[in-house]
């Protein structure tokens, strides 16, 4: 515990602090119409080592943030030995920060995740992840005036200054694109492209839920082979991609996963996902006692998708896969009666997705921020 003037800092590992760190949001953004509040169980199953196999790997602490006895912010430090080991570093992270608009408060709290991290070895902090790159990460910059999709962050603007005024520095942006049945243009050429890689021997099928383990083993393959060569990649291992899996399982659209195969063999894949930020929008992070009945009618309204992960393998780029796939999804939404996408997140330096999703008329509506300082 730390004491300076009228705020206090307490390790959120006694249970009355934990639901503090859980329950600050709920309060922070109570009066805020573009949040969308997490189910509050899952925020609670998401923050044990027992239902997160994050947890059980890396060394992670919990900050809460009091003032007068009530909390008034938050803030994870986090060590991802995997990052460290793939980058050969010795970053530290931090995640779900929250604060009141207050300069002296954020100090306290980025202290604290700094202090912690250096005691680890780091001699740099990045954020925000929650818990890594591969979960929900980045700090909204711009797009305030949207709810966010799904596996999205939000966040108040007054949350940059906050983090600049503590030394962190903007080390990469990347961006969310946004699509419409009435807006999206495909350049002539793509109503030939399928016929074409069908004459190559190449393939876009989508995933078989009924062979959901064979399915998972191949799109987690070639999540780890795609995206190696992107800022920041860490792997996912079998067992945290069964745990973000099992987040979306319950709404996903076997039409909205597809694979792409050259002669049988994986080549490139595609996720998309209902927007179940939809339907939990108006909940306000409560499912009992009755929310579930409106949960499950408020499912059937949802009328927007993300696409939130796209990857072909190095040997296959380049011959229109990736366009393919962005036809087949808005294809199959219409059979959902999905009229709206959110294409994210795409790195700044991704020059090759970027000029993709311009070529068919997707506007850039939301940029998102990676900060980091060094520490030591």
């Amino acid at each position: 515990m730390k004491n300076s003037d009228s705020l206090i800092i307490r390790e959120a590992n006694q249970r009355d602090v934990l639901m503090d760190f859980v329950r600050l949001p709920y309060r922070l953004y109570k009066n805020n119409h573009y949040w969308v509040a997490p189910l509050i169980f899952e925020e609670k199953r998401n923050l044990t080592a027992k239902h997160n196999p994050f947890l059980r790997k890396n060394p992670v602490v919990l900050y809460v943030c009091y003032k007068d006895n009530r909390p008034v912010g938050r803030i994870a430090g986090i060590i991802n030995k995997v990052h460290n080991e793939v980058h050969k570093d010795k970053t530290g992270f931090f995640g779900f920060f929250e604060s009141i608009n207050d300069e002296a408060v954020a100090e306290r709290l980025f202290q604290s995740a700094v202090d912690w991290a250096k005691k680890q070895g780091a001699d740099t902090l990045r954020g925000p992840t929650n818990f890594s790159l591969n979960d929900v990460a980045g700090l909204l910059v711009e797009g305030f005036e949207e709810p966010p999709f799904v596996l999205m962050p939000y966040n108040p603007s007054y949350y940059e200054q906050l983090y600049r005024k503590n030394g962190f520095d903007m080390v990469m942006r990347f961006f969310a694109y946004e699509l419409t049945q009435d807006t999206i243009r495909f350049p002539n050429f793509v109503n030939r492209m399928e016929k074409r890689l069908e004459e190559n021997n190449i393939i876009i099928r989508q995933v078989n839920f009924k062979e959901l383990g064979r399915e998972f083993g191949i799109l987690l393959d070639l999540f780890n082979k795609c995206w190696n060569e992107n800022w920041g990649f860490i792997p996912f291992s079998f067992d945290e991609a069964v745990g973000e899996f099992s987040k979306v399982k319950a709404f996903a659209k076997p039409d909205l996963i597809l694979i792409a195969e050259n002669k049988g063999e994986p080549a490139g894949f595609a996720l998309a996902l209902p927007d179940i930020n939809q339907a939990l929008k108006p909940l306000k992070g409560r499912l009992l006692p009755f929310n579930w009945v409106r949960l499950m009618h408020n499912i059937k309204k949802i009328n927007q998708i993300r696409v939130v992960l796209m990857g072909v393998l190095k040997e296959h780029r380049n011959k229109g896969i990736d366009l393919m796939f962005y036809k087949k999804i808005v294809e199959n939404s219409r059979r959902h009666n999905y009229h709206r996408a959110e294409l994210s997140w795409i790195l700044e330096n991704n020059r090759m997705m970027n000029r993709v999703l311009e070529h068919i008329n997707a506007q850039k509506n939301k940029v998102y921020g990676i900060f980091e300082k060094k520490i030591m």
